[in-house]
């Protein structure tokens, strides 16, 4: 029996199912794992060349699926909701495989409670960085007094400096492995190559127009009417930035377009087959891992109704709920950190001029106006959708 810990080992699968192939090949054979010291067994037998797939399932069944059998796929061993098989064929004759949906799922969680860690330690961070300015700026200086204790607040430091670097390294890490499990769909937008020469040669027309349009996400229907009308115009859209604040169009003909804004967590790569086959194209998606804003195309003649992403109102009115709970869980710790470091330098401030010092309160304020906004955006999006789904139901 041999013992080998890999702490890291679920950040990079697919590098984890190689070592498990190479052990196999030295004579090891993976018989268990114990997920809490992140210790691997091995079984010492006759080397063998084998492919090991690893999947995350809450329900785990005894068997294996009968079309994995059939592929001659076989359990090596689970622990917890993480399942080890492995196959003994050579890879070129497999076709079938392990769905790995599930472990892309449980590393966006993770990933999440990254954000969230980040998230708190920086407001820890700013909150010190503050209070140390306004005692600098606004009392004059600070006074250090010697005291042994100060290494306890050392120590505190650099725990909460090597868990922003921990933080940073795992969500990089787990966005790369994700992105290979997904077979790269779905992480930058899925647009058609640039021609540039082509678009030179449009700028050269005129007939090339560019058009900016800033967090048009938080208002998500209106963006949809205004790429529709412009497309009624004779403006057919023709691509949409990386960053996704530029929309490209060619003067051309008016067409019957419908588009659709989607908000996914992390889609899924069957989340774009879907829709794919349904005869939607997505113009844009935004690049980040966390969420995918989609902008959605399809043709439709006069005399059809207009093509809906979803099939009811009320799938599009939970969707809608769900965005808006979303961005409110994330601005308004910010705005509430904002509100705070306001009313403590008010506080603290003795004169009109250091209340209102331009590099902090001012900023601050600048903060608090535009998450706010973002709030109120996205609520009134949701707003109006009920609105609509009341109007249809009488």
């Amino acid at each position: 029996m041999k013992k080998v810990h890999r702490l890291l080992w679920s950040y990079d699968v697919p590098q984890t199912e190689e070592w498990l192939a190479e052990m196999a090949e030295q004579g090891l054979m993976f018989d268990r794992l114990n997920r809490w010291t992140r210790c691997f067994h091995f079984q010492e037998r006759k080397p063998e060349a084998r492919i090991y797939r690893i999947a995350y399932e809450k329900l785990n069944s005894p068997e294996l699926p009968k079309t994995l059998q059939a592929e001659g796929w076989e359990k090596a061993g689970t622990a917890g909701k993480w399942k080890f098989t492995f196959n003994s064929q050579p890879e070129s004759a497999i076709r079938t495989s392990p769905v790995r949906d599930g472990i892309v799922k449980h590393n966006r969680f993770l990933t999440y409670l990254f954000y969230a860690m980040l998230f708190y330690f920086t407001t820890m961070l700013l909150g010190f960085t503050a209070s140390m300015y306004s005692a600098w700026v606004l009392e004059g200086g600070s006074n250090i007094v010697e005291s042994p204790m100060w290494i306890v607040t050392y120590l505190f430091m650099a725990l909460i400096l090597g868990s922003v670097i921990f933080g940073v390294y795992s969500i990089a890490k787990i966005n790369r492995t994700n992105k290979e499990l997904d077979g790269n769909t779905g992480g930058f937008w899925p647009v058609d190559e640039i021609d540039q020469q082509s678009e030179k040669e449009l700028k050269k027309t005129g007939r090339l127009v560019r058009k900016w349009r800033f967090a048009w996400i938080y208002s998500p229907d209106k963006t949809e009417q205004w790429l529709e009308s412009m497309e009624l115009k004779g403006f057919n859209l023709h691509r949409v930035n990386k960053i996704g604040n530029m929309f490209y169009f060619i003067k051309g003909e008016s067409r019957q377009i419908a588009y659709r804004v989607d908000y996914q967590r992390g889609p899924i790569q069957s989340y774009f087959a879907i829709h794919r086959e349904a005869g939607w194209h997505e113009e844009f998606t935004s690049s980040s891992n966390l969420e995918k804003w989609t902008i959605w195309s399809k043709a439709y003649d006069e005399n059809e109704e207009r093509p809906q992403l979803y099939s009811d109102q009320s799938s599009r009115l939970k969707h809608a709920k769900r965005i808006a709970l979303t961005y409110t869980a994330v601005f308004s710790p910010l705005v509430a950190f904002y509100i705070y470091f306001i009313i403590n330098i008010m506080i603290s401030a003795d004169t009109i001029q250091e209340r209102f010092l331009w590099n902090s309160s001012g900023l601050f304020l600048v903060a608090i106006l535009i998450f706010s906004t973002f709030i109120f955006r996205i609520w009134a999006y949701y707003g109006r959708l009920r609105k609509q789904a009341a109007a249809w139901g009488n």
